[in-house]
């Protein structure tokens, strides 16, 4: 774990260090290799700094964001690059216009952000080419697996695709077999052991995890380790007393209390904004495809509650659709795709947020006839519907085009309950400038 996190600070803080560095070769450049007017670049340091210091902590919120100081995305391929380019585009978008819309700082550079911009992101793309290829390298840890069942094998496979992590498999061995531990212990010198049965559930497995817990490796549960390198809560392998020793209500009064008041207060600015464009969206449905403005629908909230969702409509309504003889790929205008592309049909839930029902954050609710069958299907599925249903959510942000096969809704639970064990205030706000993002990039359905 120690390994990740230096692997992070070290980006974070060269990302720093390369906006400083940007900065005063900018002012260099400007004052003293092009203008030579040695005494205005001595001025103009004071007079730069704190405004862009300001900036810079802007953009690292961005960056976060957007995923750049996610191990599990730091890879030399172009989906990484163009995603730091529009992030960054984003960057200097921010930077425009805090000079141009805060008269506050007596500063408004033209050439000065021009040049820092340009010098930021070329230094920026060649270092993120160089420390993309280094953490696939630094600090690997070689792991031991005890067991073979099929979350170590994803585990495997997971890991082998993203070197970037810093994790390396050695071997996948038998619980029971102490001697092939020794050999390999001989021969590779792990630094991790990950087992598949839990330690206190067998004396031998602990007595021979014991062993080599005295030799400095970290011996972890599988079900830990997965979750922590995945996002995702492997529910195969969980029991009932996980949700009993995981899930708690009470020590999550003040997060729950400060959530609630959020949701109010987003919920009447979101609404006054909805209030305000209402009128133009109703008239483009009606001119559109004329029909009821709202699409209601009922859904699964807290607790198995059924509540009825509310949505502007984005389809021709089932008695048009079936006159015209269309199918549900035809159902769709120019005007509906344009309310779902920018999620301006989704605005309505904010009734559904102030009425208690909803939140921003949390799983997305689901129809009661396919909630019932999932729940017939997958083990614990229902367990999801101990907190309020959100807008967005932990699943939707790591896989916003996930569909309803099997596999997907499996995956979604997944993510579903990894948030339901560690919600917070942070994780909120994280979802939330992830989901901004996605809604920006047009990504998600």
């Amino acid at each position: 774990m120690w390994r990740k996190q230096l692997k992070v600070s070290l980006l974070v803080l060269s990302d720093v260090v390369i906006f400083y560095a940007a900065l005063g070769l900018t002012l260099i450049i400007r004052y003293a290799l092009i203008n030579r007017d040695y005494i205005v670049l001595k001025n103009s340091i004071p007079l730069h700094l704190v405004p862009f210091s300001i900036i810079f902590a802007l953009w690292l919120i961005v960056f976060w964001a957007a995923g750049l100081y996610d191990l599990s995305k730091l890879k030399n391929e172009g989906l990484f690059y163009k995603n730091l380019i529009i992030t960054f585009g984003v960057n200097a978008a921010i930077a425009v216009s805090f000079f141009y819309f805060i008269p506050y700082f007596i500063i408004t550079p033209k050439i000065n952000l021009f040049i820092d911009l340009a010098l930021t992101m070329a230094i920026l793309y060649f270092w993120r080419q160089y420390f993309n290829k280094w953490a696939t390298k630094a600090f690997k840890i070689g792991i031991a697996f005890l067991g073979a069942s099929p979350e170590i094998m994803e585990l495997k496979e997971f890991l082998s695709n993203n070197p970037q992590l810093g994790y390396q498999t050695v071997g996948i061995l038998a619980p029971d077999n102490a001697a092939e531990l020794e050999n390999l212990w001989q021969d590779k010198k792990f630094s991790l052991i990950v087992s598949v049965e839990q330690f206190d559930h067998s004396k031998k497995l602990s007595y021979l995890l014991f062993k080599y817990f005295k030799k400095g490796v970290v011996i972890n549960d599988l079900d830990k380790f997965y979750e922590t390198t995945t996002n995702r809560v492997p529910i195969s392998i969980i029991q009932e007393a996980w949700f009993l020793e995981n899930i708690g209500q009470s020590t999550k009064g003040f997060y729950e209390t400060t959530k609630k008041t959020f949701d109010i207060i987003g919920s009447i600015i979101l609404g006054l904004i909805t209030l305000i464009i209402s009128p133009l969206v109703v008239l483009a449905i009606e001119v559109s495809y004329p029909g009821a403005v709202f699409y209601r629908q009922q859904r699964v909230g807290k607790n198995g509650q059924i509540f009825t969702l509310i949505k502007f409509r984005s389809l021709i309504s089932g008695s048009s659709a079936r006159e015209a003889g269309t199918s549900y790929e035809e159902k769709s205008t120019l005007v509906g795709k344009f309310l779902r592309k920018t999620h301006i049909d989704e605005l309505p839930q904010v009734w559904n947020i102030l009425l208690g029902q909803m939140s921003f954050i949390g799983p997305r609710p689901e129809k009661p006839e396919l909630a019932k069958k999932l729940s017939e299907e997958i083990t614990f599925y229902e367990m999801r519907h101990l907190i309020k249903p959100g807008i967005a959510g932990w699943a939707q942000l790591h896989n916003p085009n996930a569909g309803p096969t099997f596999k997907e809704t499996l995956e979604k639970l997944q993510y579903d309950l990894y948030y339901l064990k560690n919600r917070s205030a942070f994780l909120d706000l994280s979802i939330m400038l992830k989901t901004i993002r996605i809604l920006l990039s047009g990504a998600g359905k």
